[in-house]
C-alpha cells in the first residue's frame, strides 16, 4: 500500500537540488513549484512551473538518476512525497494518478518536439537566407538566439557535459 508523507515548504525553499541522487516523486497539492537548471548561478534557466495538481521528480525516481533541476517552492507549498516502494503500488492502488503522470509526461514531450521543430525552422530560414546572400531579419536572428539559448540549456539538463560551455 502507498504510504506517502504530505510536506510542507516555505517559499523560496529548496526541495532538492540538481545532482543529488533521491528517488522521490512530488504530487503539488497546494502551491507552486519552480524547476531550474544551474540554481543559483548566473548560468541559471527556468525550466518549468509547476502547479497545483503537478507531479515532478518522476523522471529520477523512473530512471533511478541524479536530479537534472533545483525544484524550488515558489509560494507555500503543500506536496506529497512517494518513494520508489510507493510509486511501485499506485500501479496497482490508483492506475488514474499514474496516467496522469503518464500524460504529464507526454506532455513535456510534445513541448520539446514542437520547441525543437521551431528550432530546426529556423535554423533553415537561416542557412536558406545565408546560402541566398540575403540579409537575416532581426525578427529571424532574435527568434534564431531564443531557440539557441533554449536548445543549449536542454542540451545541459539532457547531458550535462554534451555542450561545450
Amino acid at each position: 500500500m502507498a504510504e506517502a508523507q504530505e510536506r510542507v515548504f516555505k517559499k523560496g525553499e529548496v526541495i532538492y537540488r540538481q545532482g543529488q541522487y533521491e528517488m522521490f516523486l512530488y504530487d503539488i497539492l497546494y502551491g507552486s513549484v519552480a524547476l531550474y537548471q544551474n540554481y543559483g548561478t548566473k548560468e541559471q534557466v527556468l525550466i518549468k512551473e509547476m502547479n497545483q495538481d503537478g507531479y515532478f521528480g518522476e523522471m529520477e525516481l523512473i530512471e533511478a538518476m541524479p536530479r537534472t533541476t533545483t525544484a524550488v517552492a515558489t509560494e507555500r507549498t503543500t506536496a506529497r512525497v512517494y518513494t520508489a516502494e510507493d510509486f511501485g503500488a499506485l500501479f496497482c492502488e490508483k492506475p488514474s494518478m499514474v496516467m496522469a503522470i503518464m500524460q504529464q509526461m507526454s506532455a513535456r514531450i510534445r513541448e520539446l518536439t514542437r520547441e525543437y521543430n521551431d528550432a530546426c525552422r529556423v535554423v533553415a530560414e537561416s542557412m536558406a537566407a545565408e546560402k541566398a546572400g540575403k540579409e537575416k531579419s532581426g525578427a529571424l536572428q532574435k527568434e534564431r538566439k531564443k531557440l539557441s539559448d533554449y536548445y543549449h540549456s536542454y542540451l545541459r539538463l539532457l547531458g550535462g557535459n554534451l555542450v561545450d560551455d
